[in-house]
């Protein structure tokens, strides 16, 4: 809950609750948690590094990454067109089919409590960073970025899920005026993370992304899709164009390699939820590679070109698997490259089984059958077959921003400037490049770039990103894709007009008064 988080985790809250997954034994061995103050931790340069991976910590959960639980931040996919949830779990099935109420739970209550969290970590972090005495000016500048950056992240999901939410950047007391706490309207919090990340931009260092810690161009990327989500066109187009002209970040020569295989030094990587085995590892392979926990859909399977740049005839196959009928994997052939570098189709090569490659049949191993013959494989590791994810866990770095979407947040921002269309040769340039990646190939577009192409690319790019569901609910069309369409569990999608904003959970209601709650769940 975000009151009880705010003061119990941060303002005179004990440092173990607040560095939840930090190492500093040394320390606590020599007093009782409830005895380490401020004033006895805020000493050196290793307690605000300290402090500021606690913060980090705070990615580190399913509303916004995955772990070793079998939930995941990844299914919100499974709330679009482009994919299906095969798990109850966290509630992702329900809210797909309607069921959103202030008392769902899940994912609804997950990511206001964990994006809260973040946020209070941050705010006690920037609210004494000034105590600690040995540190640059320059080293002051580039912690507070990186809070800075974390925080307006949590910041951008909160106001894109829930609207007006309270905005807090410091510390709260334990008085009764706690409790007084007011949401402020959307816009303003989003000018304000702007502000913050321009603040981030200048202090964080000028470097390509490498270690985990966001860098300048990770904080103008950060804002052109904050700016972007909330049509602020023109300057999304100007913090994109930053990263593009500052030359941090490149495209990658691999597509799948983004994802699983080459991300150490990835030059298109702008900023990751990083994992490492065996000290801090996930279950993505044993979700998506095995259980299917989520699987794609057909509908975005439709969207894929052929490889000349055509459209496909939709729809290709039927939104449902016959087992006496077997789609054929001829269905997939000569097709946008990214299709199958993001998707398992009949046929593909697969470790589970490799003499007749992924299939809808009998595996002989211990992972359950995809539910439509179809499966996720961008961020798969393509080496393991054992059932269970692997015997270390997985350890794949969950990417939050990358090069190729700054190229098309640039290019859609100018497409909405031109209103609806553009020939700027820019706009032109940064799709046609994120198109001409080594290994994909495809055609250029030509003039005019339409609102539909823009779209289009970014749905087939950035699939399973957890971007789709930000990207139909900012362009109002959700209720076109998903109402009426019946999912492989076969129960019909429901989006309604209520469901742009999610409620706020009961538990904060219960506390802060029905004032709190949108309107539209009172």
């Amino acid at each position: 809950m975000m009151i009880d988080n705010i003061k119990q985790l941060l303002l005179g809250g004990t440092l173990f609750l607040l560095l939840a997954g930090c190492q500093r034994d040394h320390f606590l061995d020599k007093q009782p948690f409830d005895k380490v103050t401020n004033e006895a931790f805020w000493t050196s340069r290793k307690d605000a590094e300290l402090a500021l991976t606690g913060c980090y910590s705070s990615l580190r959960t399913p509303a916004f990454a995955i772990d070793q639980s079998s939930f995941s931040s990844l299914q919100f996919e499974g709330l679009t067109d482009n994919a299906y949830c095969n798990s109850t779990l966290d509630n992702y099935t329900d809210i797909s089919r309607g069921v959103i109420t202030p008392t769902t739970g899940g994912i609804v209550t997950r990511v206001w409590t964990d994006a809260y969290k973040g946020i209070a970590r941050c705010n006690w972090f920037l609210g004494n960073l000034h105590r600690v005495p040995d540190l640059t000016e320059a080293d002051k500048a580039r912690m507070k970025g990186e809070a800075y950056f974390l925080r307006a992240f949590m910041y951008n999901e909160l106001t894109m899920l829930y609207g007006d939410v309270p905005l807090i950047t410091e510390l709260l007391g334990f008085g009764p005026d706690v409790f007084k706490t007011k949401k402020a309207p959307r816009m303003d919090i989003v000018k304000k993370m702007i502000r913050d990340l321009d603040s981030a931009a200048n202090g964080l260092l000028n470097v390509s992304y490498a270690d985990g810690h966001p860098v300048r161009a990770s904080a103008l990327a950060l804002k052109a899709r904050m700016c972007l989500y909330n049509g602020l066109w023109q300057e999304a187009a100007d913090a994109a164009k930053k990263v593009m002209d500052e030359g941090k970040a490149a495209l990658a020569k691999s597509y799948q390699g983004i994802f699983w295989g080459e991300q150490e030094g990835n030059p298109e990587i702008l900023f990751s939820v990083k994992a490492s085995s065996p000290t801090a590892i996930h279950n993505l392979d044993l979700l998506y590679g095995s259980r299917f926990s989520m699987v794609p859909l057909h509908t975005l399977v439709d969207c894929y070109e052929m490889k000349d740049g055509t459209a496909p005839v939709a729809p290709i196959v039927p939104s449902f698997y016959d087992p006496k009928n077997r789609m054929r994997n001829d269905f997939y052939q000569n097709r946008d490259p990214r299709l199958k570098l993001t998707i398992f189709t009949p046929g593909d090569p697969w470790a589970y089984n490799p003499t007749i490659g992924f299939n809808n049949e009998a595996k002989f191993k211990a992972e359950s059958p995809s539910v439509n013959n179809l499966g996720i494989r961008k961020y798969i590791n393509l080496t393991v077959n054992d059932g269970s994810g692997g015997p270390a866990g997985s350890s794949q770095a969950i990417v939050k921003l990358r090069y190729a979407d700054v190229l098309l947040m640039y290019a859609e921002a100018m497409v909405e400037l031109g209103g609806g269309s553009t020939s700027d040769p820019l706009a032109l340039k940064a799709i046609n490049d994120v198109r001409a990646r080594p290994g994909v190939a495809m055609p250029a577009k030509t003039a005019p770039l339409t609102r539909a192409a823009i779209r289009n690319e970014r749905r087939v790019e950035l699939a399973f990103e957890g971007l789709r569901y930000y990207d139909i609910k900012r362009w109002k069309i959700a209720k076109d894709v998903l109402n009426g369409y019946k999912d492989p569990g076969n129960v019909t999608r429901v989006f309604e007009d209520r469901f742009y904003y999610w409620p706020v959970p009961q538990t904060e209601v219960d506390m802060m008064g029905i004032d709190f709650q949108n309107p539209d769940y009172r």
